[in-house]
């Protein structure tokens, strides 16, 4: 009993959370204000997360607290705990994989209608270790300039990049001045953009009062001096949007950093994107790559995983292919330096074709959305709509890169607006999935990775013959005038239209050869200038052999023309014999054809080819 003077503690009071009102005297649950029935485990499982609102509730406090004194295996938390979201929705509980659980539902004191008091900032807990932030020391040197100047910052880059191990690294060192300053809310879990002011103001530690909600919150937070820091937006985009905007309107101490896949397109926000990893040159020494953030990165994640890996001489090419196969992206190299010891890092490089299959092992307790390279691609994907799924998917059949004219022209629908196209790419490329080089008209690309996800799809979708059969038509079509193009246009210019598509070329034909025997003839005829500027004279030896089988009396003239005159430059340094026989062949089929232009320039190819005679001829 307590002592007679003791002053008697108040009960505690009911809780509302929308329709529902928790009363922890009576240990009811009500649903507008008919009682439901709850178990005791359950009840008091929901008393601890409701209470704790918005902040993570671990494992071991929910065992401590509702199982007191016994003994009990985690699993009797997900019976509760799936108990309670039947009753209240899914979206109520959020799981915090290896951690623990968040109450995602706004929660308030039935007696704080009208206003709350902010108490001292109470939040989440930041990880006490963190892994060593490897190749982002200019990043992270930026930030606290960035948030002393600008009230909001977006990191923005694709799934795996290190947005959130970056944003971390920058609580800490805030947390480490004052811990009261810094709140992180994981936003992954949350399914619904209504569950925002909850969530933050449960991770802050103040209760939200009753009116609009992020107006309320804004209030709750003006006096504070804070660091809130929102992770993993790009789901919750545009809620996080408006959330933003309201704090950024009602309070003055409170600086924003969110985490996401794309901006959220405020006027004061400053976007920081976030790049791969630093990539060595080819040929650089072991030393030197050390210094480039991938390579550092991989060799780290291998040390710990193996203690005997040591980056040397021997394996140096091998690590410097997965790095840059892998894109420099700090989630795939991880997951690489995991199957280095039991692959070793020549079978791991050779295997990387098959690489969602490989890299399927992420680290216990780690979002699960990166538990793979599948899953965080997958996260990805699913936020885009149809459209721009069929898109992304289909922009997988371009090598090298490609312009908005060739995306239409080959991944867009027949029954699609003409801007429909440009609108949808520019929302991959926001959203860090594709990416462009910023030029006057620029170039577009997927990375590796996101390329070979892209074609998994399109060959799920039944799309991927289709596809390649309408890139190599548009590459035909893009090349038709190569010939024509280089008599009327200066070197410069003619090599700044046509080389940028080299590798898309390369994919055409490859293609091509066994399933469009006319296209193949044609590319290989229009690419011969290309190639023979470019000093390319092997690679057009090997595509004139593929082809020359495909040569018949069907294919027409102009095509066989084109394509004897480029078989004339591609063996004329090494069977002068066979280039002036191809060569004849090209004369005779351009006067067949009464074309004077391609008489001309065959006649002017063949005087720069043999101003001098050749002994071997």
């Amino acid at each position: 009993m307590p002592a007679p003077d003791a002053a008697p503690r108040p009960a505690p009071t009911p809780l509302r959370f929308g329709r529902w009102e928790l009363q922890p005297v009576e240990r009811r649950l009500l649903a507008d204000g008919a009682p439901q029935a709850l178990g005791a485990r359950a009840f008091d499982m929901l008393l601890l997360l409701a209470q704790r609102a918005g902040s993570l509730v671990t494992k071991d406090e929910l065992l401590d607290t509702v199982w007191a004194g016994l003994v009990v295996e985690e699993n009797n938390l997900q019976v509760q705990a799936s108990a309670l979201r039947k009753l209240l929705g899914a979206e109520a509980i959020a799981t915090v994989p290896g951690r623990g659980y968040r109450f995602a539902l706004a929660v308030q004191s039935a007696e704080s209608a009208a206003a709350a008091t902010p108490r001292p900032p109470r939040p989440e807990p930041l990880p006490l270790r963190l892994p060593a932030l490897i190749g982002r020391e200019a990043e992270l040197a930026e930030l606290p300039a960035l948030l002393e100047r600008r009230p909001l910052v977006t990191l923005v880059g694709p799934g795996g990049i290190g947005k959130t191990r970056l944003a971390q690294e920058l609580a800490h060192r805030h947390a480490a001045a004052d811990p009261r300053r810094v709140a992180w809310v994981e936003l992954a879990a949350l399914a619904d953009a209504a569950l925002l002011p909850g969530a933050v103001a449960g991770a802050v530690g103040v209760a939200l009062p009753a009116g609009e909600p992020l107006a309320a919150l804004a209030g709750a937070l003006r006096p504070l001096e804070l660091l809130l820091v929102l992770d993993n937006a790009e789901h919750l985009i545009d809620g996080v949007a408006r959330l933003a905007e309201a704090l950024l309107r009602g309070t003055a101490g409170v600086r924003l950093l969110v985490t996401s896949q794309a901006p959220l397109r405020l006027a004061d926000e400053h976007v920081l994107r976030l790049d791969a990893l630093a990539l060595p040159p080819p040929d650089a020494t072991a030393e030197q790559a050390l210094a480039h953030g991938a390579v550092a990165l991989l060799v780290e994640r291998a040390q710990a995983a193996d203690r005997r890996f040591a980056l040397d001489a021997r394996n140096l090419d091998a690590v410097l292919a997965i790095c840059r196969r892998l894109d420099g992206l700090p989630l795939a190299l991880q997951l690489a330096a995991a199957r280095l010891p039991a692959l070793g890092v020549q079978a791991l490089a050779d295997g990387l074709d098959r690489r969602f299959a490989l890299l399927n092992a992420g680290s216990r307790g780690g979002p699960a959305r990166h538990g793979t390279l599948q899953a965080a691609l997958d996260w990805s994907h699913a936020l885009l709509t149809p459209e721009e799924q069929a898109l992304l998917r289909r922009l997988g059949v371009f090598a090298g890169g490609f312009t908005l004219e060739l995306a239409a022209a080959v991944a867009a629908d027949a029954q699609a607006e003409p801007w429909a196209c440009a609108d949808r790419l520019a929302t991959l490329v926001e959203r860090s999935l594709v990416s462009a080089d910023g030029g006057e008209l620029p170039r577009y690309a997927l990375s590796e990775t996101a390329r070979a996800y892209a074609l998994d799809r399109l060959a799920e979708a039944g799309e991927l013959e289709v596809l390649r059969a309408r890139h190599a038509a548009a590459l035909r079509h893009r090349f038709a005038a190569t010939q024509h193009d280089w008599l009327r246009l200066p070197d410069a210019e003619w090599l700044a239209r046509y080389e940028p598509e080299l590798d898309n070329l390369r994919a055409a034909i490859d293609w091509s050869v066994a399933d469009a025997a006319e296209t193949a003839v044609a590319l290989v005829g229009a690419a011969a200038p290309l190639w023979h500027h470019l000093g390319l004279d092997a690679e057009a030896r090997r595509a004139v052999a593929a082809t020359e089988p495909l040569l018949h009396d069907a294919v027409p003239a102009p095509l066989a023309a084109a394509w004897w005159r480029g078989a004339q430059w591609a063996w004329a340094d090494v069977d002068p014999a066979r280039s002036r026989a191809a060569a004849e062949r090209a004369r005779r089929l351009y006067r067949e054809l009464d074309d004077a232009r391609g008489l001309y320039a065959q006649l002017t190819g063949e005087a720069g080819l043999w101003a001098t005679p050749d002994a071997r001829a």
